[in-house]
């Protein structure tokens, strides 16, 4: 009897081992995706300031009667596909920790997690 309790409180334990290990990996993953996440909105950020920077230059040249009209709508298209994407980091980010947060963090917390159907 007191082997069959033993037994279980050795896979117990290593369950729970398991769990913790899990945890960790999850955590890594999640520093890592905000690592990379902050990483590209530093780049966006600057990509903005530099094509402020830009438009700042187009503006000089219009006063000298250059034609920029050309320069204006490329700066605005890239403007525009640099917001875009911005958007789609910033939700996907979200997303990204509601699943982390509302899924996996319950299947763990549950002990589901690994189990075959």
């Amino acid at each position: 009897m007191d082997d069959q309790i033993n037994i279980r409180f050795l896979k117990q334990e290593e369950f729970n081992a398991n769990i913790v290990k899990r945890l960790e990996s999850i955590e890594d993953f999640r520093e890592q995706t905000l690592i990379r996440l902050n990483q590209e909105i530093e780049n966006r950020t600057k990509a903005f300031e530099r094509i402020e920077e830009l438009e700042t230059q187009v503006e000089a040249l219009q006063a000298f009667n250059y034609n920029t009209d050309i320069k204006l709508e490329r700066i605005d298209d890239i403007l525009v596909v640099h917001r875009n994407q911005t958007d789609n980091q910033r939700k996907n980010f979200h997303e990204l920790r509601k699943v982390l947060d509302d899924k996996v963090m319950d299947l763990l917390e549950k002990g589901e997690h690994g189990k075959q159907e």
